[in-house]
């Protein structure tokens, strides 16, 4: 079998068929779905089962064995059977033609560690902006051509923008984090420091959904921030200590993503305000000391997070109302 495909299922009844009927359309190539169910409020659970009735030959479902979105994409893994592996997110949904084309171009070929391909933003309004940062729509298979993918895309670390060889995951324990959150920056790291073989596919095929009502990713608590921090400062030690041959432009990513993260204390609530910023400045240190920060980032270093926040907030504000993100 060429691909399984993880998908975690929780509380998204609205969106799980459209979901899962898209990856089903697939063609010319073997495949299987995995759908790791944890016990929801909703029919998320009744709709996975009546999909695997009607497509049992494509369609595994497994209750997971512990709680939150890292274990059920391991407990997905240990049970996936194909060459391959990718972890789709159970709100989104894919362009079948490109997707099946994608991995009809991986049939035969010596085994690549990790594709990675651009995607599309769908806001909560339908419309819809393409994230486009690898030439052409062909499959790129060229390890040099991972410095210009890091040089043009600002996040690396989304999980669902991955096709990943499973026997690689394995052999390296490349697992994911359990009981945090951004546990995506952590994982994509470790993959992208560890992997020898990698492809980039131009031609986007993925749709992930933003600002969608009812999105865990739409509730930012204390533990949010503390964990993104935490995942951040994990990272950036390990890019620091690594022999990477792109290790500055990965610590670039992460740096600027630090202080991308200072609006997040306008997401939580009053009450925990303080304690976020005082979580933040906690790690201004690690991030000060790399040398590989542009003038913008030394900017709102020299700013602090209370000033830099602010003018964060502002430009979301005007970016959300551009994609009618409301």
């Amino acid at each position: 079998m060429l691909l399984s495909i993880i998908v975690p299922v929780y509380q998204v009844e609205e969106y799980l068929y459209t979901c899962i009927k898209s990856m089903l359309d697939c063609h010319g190539f073997s495949y299987e779905i995995i759908l790791v169910l944890k016990p929801s409020s909703d029919k998320s659970e009744l709709i996975a089962n009546e999909i695997q009735k009607e497509y049992s030959s494509k369609v595994r479902v497994i209750v997971q064995n512990g709680d939150g979105l890292s274990n059920a994409r391991n407990v997905g893994l240990k049970y996936a059977v194909g060459k391959y592996v990718a972890f789709f997110d159970s709100d989104d949904y894919i362009d079948v033609d490109a997707f099946s084309n994608l991995m009809q171009s991986l049939e035969g070929k010596t085994s690549i560690d990790a594709i990675i391909s651009d995607y599309y933003i769908v806001g909560n309004s339908k419309n819809i902006s393409k994230v486009d940062t690898i030439e052409g729509e062909e499959l790129i298979c060229d390890n040099s051509y991972l410095e210009a993918f890091l040089k043009k895309r600002r996040n690396y670390w989304n999980v669902w923008q991955y096709v990943l060889g499973r026997k690689f995951l394995l052999e390296n324990n490349l697992f994911f984090l359990e009981g945090v959150h951004s546990e995506d920056i952590e994982f994509a790291t470790r993959v992208i420091l560890t992997a020898k073989q990698f492809a980039f596919f131009g031609k986007p095929y993925y749709y992930y959904r933003i600002g969608r009502e009812g999105s865990l990713a739409n509730k930012v608590t204390l533990k949010h921030i503390v964990d993104l921090m935490d995942m951040l400062s994990i990272s950036v030690k390990r890019v620091e200590n690594d022999k990477f041959l792109y290790k500055d432009l990965l610590a670039g990513k992460l740096s600027l993503q630090y202080i991308l993260s200072f609006v997040m204390i306008y997401d939580v609530d009053e009450t925990e305000r303080a304690n976020a910023v005082e979580y933040i400045c906690k790690k201004k240190s690690l991030y000060q000391e790399l040398k590989r920060k542009d003038a913008m980032q030394k900017l709102f270093l020299r700013l602090g997070v209370g000033y830099s926040a602010y003018v964060l907030k502002i430009v979301r504000d005007l970016r959300r109302i551009l994609l009618k993100i409301h």
